[in-house]
C-alpha cells in the first residue's frame, strides 16, 4: 500500500494534471481557423465543385495550423504518458517535484497560445523559436520531474528500466533544444520535432538491449 503524506497525494496532483492537459489539448484544436463566408457553401453562382474547390484552397493554406496541432499534441501526449508512468510509481510527491508541476502545468496552459501563433504563421522563424522554446521548456520541467522524484525514497524500486526511462527523456530534452538552436534558420526544424518521439524510443531499446546483452555475457 502506498504511503502518502499530507499535501503530496501523486493521485491528488495526477488529476490536477490530467485535467490542465486535457484542456490544452481541446484548446489546440479550438485555435484552428474555420472556413467562413458564403464562397464555401452551394448556393446562387457557386456549383459544388466551386464551394470544393474553395474549402480545397482553405485547407491547403490552413495546412501549416494542422501541422503545429498535430505536433503538440503528440508533445502533450508524451508528457501526459510519461507523467502517468511516474505518479504510478510514487508513495508521494517531493517538495521539488511538486514545484517543477507549476512551470509544467503554466507551460501546457500556454502552448496552444505558441502553437496558434505557428501556425496562423509558419513562415515566421519568431513564431517557430517561440513555440519550439515552450516545448523545450515543456520537456525540461517534464525530465526534471522524473530526475527529482528518483533521488528521494518516494520512488521504493528503481530500477534499470526506469533509470533507461529517464535517460531517453533527458537524451529526448536534449535533443530538442539542439534542434532549437538552428530554428531560426531552418523552416523545416519542425520536421525533427516530429521525430523526437522515434529518438526516445530508439535510445531506449538499443540501452535496453546493450544491457540485456552485458547480463547475458556476465
Amino acid at each position: 500500500m502506498k504511503q502518502t503524506r499530507a499535501g503530496q497525494s501523486p493521485e491528488r496532483l495526477g488529476f490536477l494534471t490530467d485535467a490542465v492537459l486535457a484542456i490544452a489539448m481541446t484548446l489546440l484544436v479550438i485555435e484552428i481557423p474555420r472556413p467562413e463566408g458564403k464562397d464555401f457553401d452551394i448556393g446562387p453562382g457557386i456549383s459544388a465543385a466551386q464551394a470544393a474547390s474553395q474549402l480545397w484552397k482553405f485547407l491547403v493554406h490552413e495546412a501549416g495550423a494542422f501541422y503545429s496541432y498535430a505536433l503538440a499534441f503528440l508533445m502533450l501526449w508524451i508528457v501526459w504518458r510519461q507523467h502517468h508512468t511516474v505518479l504510478d510509481r510514487l508513495r508521494y510527491i517531493p517538495g521539488l517535484t511538486m514545484a517543477l508541476h507549476f512551470p509544467l502545468l503554466l507551460l501546457a496552459g500556454f502552448l496552444p497560445f505558441a502553437t496558434a501563433i505557428m501556425g496562423h504563421h509558419p513562415g515566421n522563424p519568431l513564431a517557430t523559436v517561440l513555440f519550439g522554446a515552450v516545448v523545450f521548456l515543456l520537456m525540461l520541467c517534464r525530465s526534471g520531474v522524473q530526475s527529482a522524484a528518483a533521488r528521494t525514497d518516494a520512488l521504493p524500486d528503481d530500477t534499470s528500466a526506469q533509470r533507461i526511462e529517464r535517460t531517453a527523456c533527458w537524451v529526448v530534452t536534449c535533443y530538442w533544444g539542439l534542434t532549437l538552436l538552428i530554428a531560426w534558420w531552418t523552416p523545416w526544424v519542425q520536421v525533427l520535432w516530429f521525430l523526437s518521439g522515434a529518438v526516445g524510443h530508439a535510445f531506449a531499446r538499443l540501452a535496453l538491449l546493450r544491457e540485456t546483452k552485458a547480463a547475458g555475457a556476465s
